[in-house]
Order: C-alpha cells, then sequence, then structure tokens
C-alpha cells in the first residue's frame, strides 16, 4: 500500500513538472510568433487582427499554467490534457509560419509563375487549402486557423476547474543593479573546493597508482549527487593517473537504457580507431574488446552503472592482465556495488548535518560567513531535512539562495517556500530548484539535455543556438543580445545547475555542461513534452508523441523514419554522428531535401552539423527562408551551394575548419547575419555594399591586395563589431602595408588600419600578415588607445616599433605576440598594462637577450608564456611584480640560464611548465622552487 501511495505522489510530482515545462515552451512559442510578426510586419498586415487574439489567448493559457503551478490541487483534468495541447501551439506556430514563408514566395514570383509554382507541386498551406492558392487564399487559410485555435482554446478553458490566482512571484532574476547574496565576480572567479571525501579519494588515487600487477575492479557506491562521479573524474584527470596509462584509458557514463553493446562499443570508440564497429554482431564486439585490451594496460571508468547484469556481462570482455590494470565503477545502486568481482568498494556517505551547513555557507557565503548567526540551528536542521545530506541538493539550495536579493527577508521567503514544499511526500529539492527558475531560463536550461551526458559544451556554440531558436528574449531597449545570453548561462552557473568545465585564459568560460546527476532527471523531461526528439539507433522506430520540430542525431540519419511528421514541421536539426572520418555523410543532403519537400521550402531554423565529416548539402539550401544557424564547423567541406544567398534571415554561419576559402559576394545580402565565422575564406565586395550591420563576429577573414580597400569601407559600417580576425597576404615579403605614422602609402591596407580604429565596439582583435609563401611579413599598426573595450589583442607580423603603453586599450586583458621580432624590452610597457591577466610572449615575438619586468609592474597578471625566445638569456622580475601569477609557461627558451628567485617565491604560483628545457635548467629549478609550486616537465 506504501509503494503504491509512494509511486501515486511520485507520478503527481511529474505532472506537476510537466505543466510547468509546458509553461515555458508555449513562453517560447509567444516570443518567437511576436519577433516574427514584428520583423515581418508588412506580411502579416492582413490577418494581424487575428494573429493578435490569438497571442491573447496564448497569453492567456500560459497564466491557467502558471496558476497551477502554485496550488496544490490535483487536477488530472489539466496535468493529462496539457501534453496533448502542445501539440497544437506548435501546430499554430507552424500555420502562421508556414503562411509567412508562402506569402514571400507568392510575392516574389509574378501572377503566372506563382499559380505554375503551386500546381506543379501540388502546394497544400498547412495541407488543408486548396490547389488554386493566391495570395487572398493564403490568407483565408491562415484566418480559418486562427479561428480553429481560438475555438480549441475556449473548449479546453472550459473543461478545466477554475484555478485561484496565482500568487505574485519574487523578483528571483539576478539583476545587474540589485546586491544578491553571490559576489558578483563568482562567474569568472578560480574556484578551489576541499573535497569532502579527503581520506577515501586519496586512498582510492593510491590503488588505482599502485604498483599491484593483477586487474582490479573497484567500485565507488552512494546515492545520486553525493558527488562520487566528480571526484572519480579528478582523480582520472590527475597527472600520475595520466602518466601510468598514457596509452590506454576511457571515462564513460552510462545510460539507463544501454545495452553492454552500447557499453562496450562507448568503450572501444574512446580507446580505438576501429572502423564499422556498428555493423559487428555482439559476440564479435565482445571479442574485439578482449583482443584490444590483452595486450594493454588499461584504465576504464564507468560511471552512473545501476545495471548488476550489465557489469556480469561486461566482465567477460575484460581480460584478466597482470600488469596493473585498473576498471572503476560508480553507482547509486547498492545490488552493482555488490559485484563479486569487485572486492575494492569505497561507500561514500551523506553528509552530517555540520558539513552540510559549512557546505551550503560556503557556497552562498564564502569566507563572510553567515550574516545572521541566530538562526544558525535553524538552518542547520532546514539544510537537513530537505537536501538529506547529498552535496548536491545543498548546492542547488545553495545556489537558489544566492540569487535572492542580500536581505533576511528574502533568506526568511526561501526557507518558508521550503518548510510548505516538504510536506509534500513527493517534495524532491531538484524539482524545487528548477520550479524556482524564472520562465525564460527553463527551456535554456531544458535544451542543454540534446547533448550527451557530461558532453562538454562549447560555450560558443551553446550561446548563438539559444539565440537561434528564439529562447532569448530582449529586455529593454539598446541591450545587446548577446550580453543577455551571456546573463542566462551565468545565472544558470550560479544557481549550480550548470558547471563551468573549461575556462580561458582570461578565466571566461569556454565550455560547459548540465550537472551530470540533472541530466538523466531532465532529459526525460524535456524529450516528454517535445522541446527535441533523440534519434539515437539506425534501426529505431519510436513514434514520438507530438510531431518532431527538434531532431538531435546520435548515429546515421539514415535510419531516421521518413514520414511527413518527422520532417515537414521540422525546425532545428543537430547532429552528433562524429563518425570516423572516412566516408561523406551523403544521408544529411537525403534527409534536408526530404525536409525542404514538395512544398518547396522548409521551416527549418537551426541546421548544426559540427562535427559530421563532408555532409552533403542540397543544392536548394537558400530555399530555408526561416534558417538562422548554420553551424559546420569541422565538417572540412570544400564548398558551399550556390543558393546560400538565399538564407536572409540567417544569424550564424560558421565555417571555420572546413576547406571553404570563397564565399559569394551575396552573404552581404543578409541583414540580419551577427557571427560569421571563416577559415581564411576571401569574400568579394563592392565598394557600394553596406554588409550586415548587425554583425557582432567577423572571424577568419583573408584579405589581399584586390578587395583590401573594399573590405575596409565595409569594415566602417559595421558599428557593432566586437570580434575581428583579419589575415592579410602582401604580393612580397618586404612592402609595408599598415603604417604607425600620417604617411599615405599606395596600399589598400592602410585602409583598413585607419578603420580598425573606429570600431569602438571591438572586444577581440587578432591581425596576422604574411607573405605569399605563407610566412609572417611585415605589420606596423595603428595606435589602438581609442578601442576603450577590446580585452584581447593577437598580433603575427614583424613590429618595427613596440607601441607605447598609453597607445593600448588600458582594459586589455589577452596580448599575445608572436613573430613580432621586437629588438627592445616590451616588459617595462606592458607591466604598466593594469588590467593584464594573459600575456603570451611566442616564437621570435623578442629577439633580446635581457628581459626586466620592473617593481610593482604586471598587477593583474596570470598567466605568462615565453615561447621559443631563442636569445633570451637573463630573466629578473622585482619586488611586487606579478604577484597574482599563477601559471608559467616556458618552452624552448634554450639560452634562458635561470628564473628568478622573487618568480618562484609568489605565494599563489602553483604551475610551472617547462617544454623542452635543458636538463640543468630544470634541476636548478626543481631545487629553488617552493612546496606548492607543480613543475610539469615535457619533452616533445
Amino acid at each position: 500500500m506504501q509503494n503504491t501511495k509512494s509511486k501515486v505522489t511520485r507520478e503527481r510530482e511529474r505532472e506537476r513538472e510537466r505543466e510547468m515545462a509546458v509553461q515555458a515552451v508555449v513562453s517560447v512559442v509567444i516570443q518567437k510568433l511576436s519577433d516574427l510578426v514584428k520583423e515581418r510586419s508588412e506580411i502579416f498586415e492582413s490577418v494581424r487582427d487575428e494573429v493578435k487574439k490569438v497571442m491573447e489567448e496564448l497569453g492567456e493559457m500560459q497564466r491557467i499554467l502558471n496558476n497551477a503551478e502554485h496550488q496544490e490541487q490535483s487536477n488530472r483534468v489539466l496535468t493529462n490534457s496539457v501534453v496533448q495541447f502542445l501539440g497544437k501551439v506548435y501546430s499554430l506556430g507552424d500555420a502562421i509560419e508556414s503562411f509567412a514563408l508562402t506569402e514571400t514566395r507568392l510575392k516574389k514570383m509574378g501572377f503566372v509563375k506563382k499559380h505554375i509554382f503551386v500546381m506543379a507541386n501540388e502546394f497544400k498551406l498547412c495541407r488543408e487549402v486548396p490547389d488554386a492558392l493566391d495570395c487572398s487564399e493564403n490568407v483565408r487559410g491562415l484566418k480559418s486557423k486562427m479561428k480553429g485555435f481560438s475555438k480549441e482554446i475556449q473548449e479546453w478553458k472550459g473543461k478545466i476547474p477554475s484555478l485561484a490566482p496565482a500568487p505574485l512571484q519574487d523578483s528571483h532574476t539576478m539583476r545587474l543593479h540589485e546586491q544578491t547574496w553571490q559576489e558578483s565576480d563568482a562567474y569568472y572567479a578560480r574556484k578551489r573546493e576541499d573535497t569532502i571525501f579527503k581520506k577515501d579519494v586519496q586512498k582510492l588515487l593510491k590503488q588505482i597508482t599502485s604498483d599491484s600487477k593483477p586487474l582490479q575492479i573497484i567500485s565507488v557506491f552512494g546515492e545520486i549527487g553525493i558527488g562520487k562521479s566528480a571526484h572519480v573524474k579528478t582523480i582520472y584527470n590527475k597527472q600520475e593517473v595520466k602518466n601510468k596509462f598514457d596509452k590506454c584509458r576511457a571515462l564513460l557514463a552510462v545510460y539507463k537504457n544501454w545495452s553492454v553493446r552500447d557499453l562496450i562499443l562507448a568503450i572501444l570508440r574512446q580507446m580505438t580507431s576501429m572502423k564499422g564497429l556498428e555493423k559487428l554482431k555482439d559476440e564479435v564486439l565482445r571479442g574485439r574488446l578482449h583482443g584490444f585490451l590483452k595486450g594493454q594496460k588499461y584504465l576504464i571508468v564507468i560511471n552512473d552503472i545501476t545495471s548488476l547484469d550489465l557489469l556480469e556481462k561486461l566482465r567477460g570482455a575484460l581480460p584478466d592482465v597482470y600488469n596493473g590494470s585498473r576498471v572503476v565503477i560508480t553507482t547509486p545502486d547498492e545490488e552493482a556495488a555488490s559485484f563479486a568481482d569487485a572486492p575494492s568498494r569505497y561507500h561514500f556517505k551523506p553528509v552530517d548535518m555540520d558539513d552540510g551547513l559549512k557546505i551550503f555557507i560556503k557556497k552562498v557565503w564564502g569566507i563572510k560567513g553567515y550574516p545572521f548567526s541566530d538562526e544558525i540551528e535553524d538552518l542547520k536542521n532546514k539544510i537537513a531535512e530537505s537536501c538529506k545530506g547529498t552535496p548536491l541538493r545543498i548546492s542547488l539550495l545553495a545556489g537558489l539562495l544566492s540569487t535572492r536579493k542580500a536581505i533576511y527577508e528574502d533568506c526568511l521567503r526561501v526557507f518558508e517556500q521550503l518548510d510548505f514544499a516538504t510536506k509534500s511526500p513527493s517534495f524532491d529539492i531538484l524539482a524545487f530548484c528548477y520550479n524556482d527558475l524564472p520562465l525564460h531560463l527553463k527551456p535554456c536550461f531544458l535544451y542543454l539535455g540534446l547533448f550527451r551526458k557530461g558532453f562538454e559544451i562549447p560555450v560558443r556554440r551553446l550561446f548563438r543556438l539559444w539565440l537561434a531558436e528564439g529562447f532569448v528574449k530582449p529586455s529593454e531597449e539598446g541591450i545587446i543580445l548577446e550580453d543577455i545570453v551571456e546573463g542566462y548561462l551565468e545565472e544558470l552557473v550560479n544557481r549550480n545547475m550548470v558547471e563551468i568545465t573549461k575556462k580561458r585564459s582570461d578565466e571566461s568560460p569556454k565550455k560547459c555542461r548540465m550537472i551530470v546527476v540533472l541530466h538523466d532527471i531532465f532529459l526525460p523531461r524535456a524529450v516528454e513534452i517535445g522541446l527535441f526528439h533523440l534519434h539515437q539507433k539506425s534501426d529505431a522506430a519510436e513514434e514520438p508523441r507530438i510531431r518532431v520540430r527538434r531532431l538531435v542525431e546520435y548515429t546515421n540519419i539514415k535510419g531516421y523514419l521518413a514520414s511527413k511528421a518527422f520532417s515537414q514541421n521540422l525546425q532545428s536539426y543537430i547532429s552528433f554522428n562524429g563518425r570516423k572520418k572516412d566516408m561523406p555523410a551523403k544521408e544529411v543532403g537525403i534527409f534536408l531535401e526530404r525536409t525542404i519537400g514538395a512544398r518547396g521550402f522548409g521551416l527549418l531554423k537551426v541546421l548544426d552539423l559540427e562535427g559530421v565529416y563532408q555532409p552533403k548539402l542540397p543544392d536548394n539550401l537558400g530555399n530555408l527562408f526561416h534558417l538562422r544557424y548554420l553551424g559546420l564547423r569541422w565538417t572540412f567541406l570544400d564548398t558551399l551551394p550556390a543558393s546560400l544567398g538565399g538564407l536572409l534571415y540567417l544569424e550564424t554561419l560558421d565555417i571555420k575548419h572546413t576547406h571553404i576559402t570563397t564565399l559569394p559576394s551575396s552573404i552581404w545580402n543578409m541583414k540580419h547575419l551577427r557571427h560569421l565565422c571563416l577559415n581564411g575564406s576571401r569574400l568579394d565586395i563592392s565598394a557600394k555594399s553596406r554588409g550586415p550591420s548587425q554583425i557582432q563576429i567577423l572571424w577568419g577573414l583573408f584579405v589581399d591586395e584586390k578587395n583590401a580597400r573594399n573590405i575596409g569601407l565595409t569594415l566602417s559600417r559595421m558599428t557593432n563589431l566586437r570580434k575581428l580576425d583579419l589575415t592579410r597576404r602582401s604580393s612580397s615579403t618586404v612592402a609595408t602595408t599598415i603604417t604607425t605614422t600620417g604617411t599615405s602609402h599606395s596600399s589598400s591596407y592602410e585602409e583598413i588600419a585607419s578603420r580598425i580604429q573606429s570600431l569602438s565596439s571591438l572586444q577581440s582583435l587578432r591581425l596576422r600578415s604574411k607573405d605569399k609563401m605563407g610566412r609572417p611579413s611585415e605589420l606596423i599598426v595603428k595606435p589602438f588607445s581609442n578601442l576603450k573595450n577590446l580585452s584581447q589583442l593577437y598580433l603575427l607580423g614583424h613590429l618595427r616599433k613596440p607601441l607605447p603603453w598609453y597607445q593600448i586599450p588600458p582594459g586589455l586583458k589577452v596580448l599575445t605576440l608572436s613573430v613580432s621580432q621586437l629588438e627592445n624590452d616590451p616588459m617595462p610597457t606592458l607591466s604598466q598594462l593594469s588590467s593584464l591577466m594573459v600575456l603570451r610572449l611566442l616564437a621570435s615575438s623578442y629577439v633580446g637577450e635581457e628581459m626586466h619586468c620592473p617593481e610593482n609592474g604586471f598587477p593583474a597578471l596570470r598567466v605568462l608564456k615565453l615561447w621559443k625566445l631563442e636569445h633570451l638569456k637573463i630573466f629578473t622580475v622585482h619586488e611586487g611584480t606579478m604577484q597574482k601569477l599563477h601559471t608559467l609557461e616556458i618552452r624552448c627558451c634554450e639560452k634562458l640560464e635561470e628564473l628568478p628567485v622573487t618568480l618562484l617565491q609568489i605565494e599563489g604560483f602553483d604551475n610551472l611548465i617547462l617544454t623542452d628545457m635543458p636538463s640543468p635548467f630544470v634541476s636548478t629549478i626543481r631545487n629553488k622552487k617552493e612546496k606548492h609550486t607543480k613543475i610539469m616537465e615535457i619533452k616533445e
């Protein structure tokens, strides 16, 4: 009886969470349709009233769902109908977008051509309009759809009981002008957290790296959210572990529905380059893994395994080698942890009340401590009751509180909500923290689930996908969308629902992922409400409950169902089909042609093929009029379809790491283009072309003498440009092209240098100069002092004169110089840059013998890299200099005699990387360094 009751309460909780997820999706649909109507106002003039009415009714539906979210009453009529009704909402969006596309095409065609097009393709708007279609018929068709949808909304509202008004929500979205519990720079800070299970971690590390020869299978057991996988991964990434298992190791996370075949495939893909594995039978796969591992000293870490049967089946594929191999499993399942062949067991138990309180206080208030000492015991009890001793739950609750204003009343309000929520038998702090998310963040968070569990998502990719999907809502006039989307990720990180897994050298986020435990919980919910559909097996024939809008491909798309319901309404296609780079992905073209179909267009907004080897793109790609995102990075494509210029609403075009070297001039007709990432591509452009005025990123552009002048003119119109990367090629190795003086040169490159000076929004700039043989050539730049927002600067090419410090923007954080051939010591100048965090002096950037860092210089420097400074002998650092330095990398500076003691004694100097440095130099440094400084010696 108790189990039945528990099951019912869990199901009820799932239903309520489904309501809230649907509410977020409806919000996105409203936002996307509002943007479309505003963007294409002339097309919607004849149906404006009908569309407006439906939008208002959608808003009312959203309010009803919001009311339901805040009530405990069991409302099965609502919960059971909400997902089905979502399909109607999606269909409405399809109807409006199809209308816009049809109007656009019909207006571009002459009257006769229009009817020929309609008759030839047997086109049917929304599959319900007659063949003889004209503009007026198109309008009537949409109006009919609107009326039908309004009627369905009224019927839906009539079936549900009245709900009390929703309580006013707290303003729990972080605002820039309000002080919150969490420090404002927490997003970028270097975080060091002491491990909770320190003794167990040290013991496990010692066992993995011991000299014991027999194969050891080790289990790490603990409930979900205890931190076992994170600790094991930390061990896996330690240098001593990498050194011991340098040739054969794998780290993977298991999905709940995995078979032993899936597990073996995952291991083989990480450890080997074997081809055609998918075609092999199970017995052959086991033999392949057993045969490969038999001659190896291997380390396999398998996280989140929950099946004892799966472990027993895998064991037969693991050879009993006598060479120190190890297998580590983490599991929340006690039966799996008791696996007979894993005699070594570690049990990570829930933390006690005092440790839980310490974790909570540290995450919310840091070193300041808890500001309300009178309530400390009450706080301890509330944390213990709601978080049950698991660090993840404590972390999530701390993240939730960190978004409130730093006043006691807000803190108290959170705990009052907790007191109420914990009375429910199905209460879970994980769901509580998700429900607390602002409406606009819920689809953004769920969207992270489409990436594989544990996959480290490039932040630039995530930001641009969120933008293209319509998840980002403009907050106020004049605020750049890219700033808003950065704030979205920042709040999810501060709430401890998303983690930054890799940072750039200036501490800004580079890669992120959903917390792994949350991935298992929220992925099924995102799929259930139709946010996206996963195509995971080539032989899969699953029929989704809601027509597919976003298709995520993990395997060959060839096996995907060919039904119109699976393609014609598709709005996003994201592929993770990273098979070996041997066969072009021709099936992609076939699938896209099916998506465009007989209608002659498709509703696709996102086409992300990053990492798919040479996908075949259809010739009529330009018919995807609504396409916002075209991601082709790492596809190694040679060309793009000529119809590319038809993508007038494209916002992101990414062809970095391809073989595409030229693009048509029609690309400049894409007025909505915001991110253009090239691979050293040349663009033809006329002097009259204005270019996309909204462009934020122009990266990888190749400039020669033929297009330099027109590129310069176009740059002057790109007033919103934030990131710019230009590589120019000179016709000779001698000609001066960009000058620091006012002298006018005949070269057109002079104009580009002047235009760059006026790009006041520029944040990142990379300039490279090469001769016709690809060798670095002379690059003499103009002062950058006008670029107040510039934070990253990369210069490759010969600099005759270094810029005085006052000609470099004071806010510069990262500076890279390569082949600059500076004869004078640059350190006295650069040391005065108060914001400089990273300095890279690469090959031949300085050709002198001595380098001196003056007293109290480089106040913000964290990372210093000295590479291939072949003449450098003496490097001195005076007192008080580089006091924040934590990493120094020296590579191939063979004449360097020693490092100064003042540098080695810096308190936070943790990492010294020495690559191809003389052995006597390394030995001397080892004897002088402080204990906390770790030396990594690399021979290449």
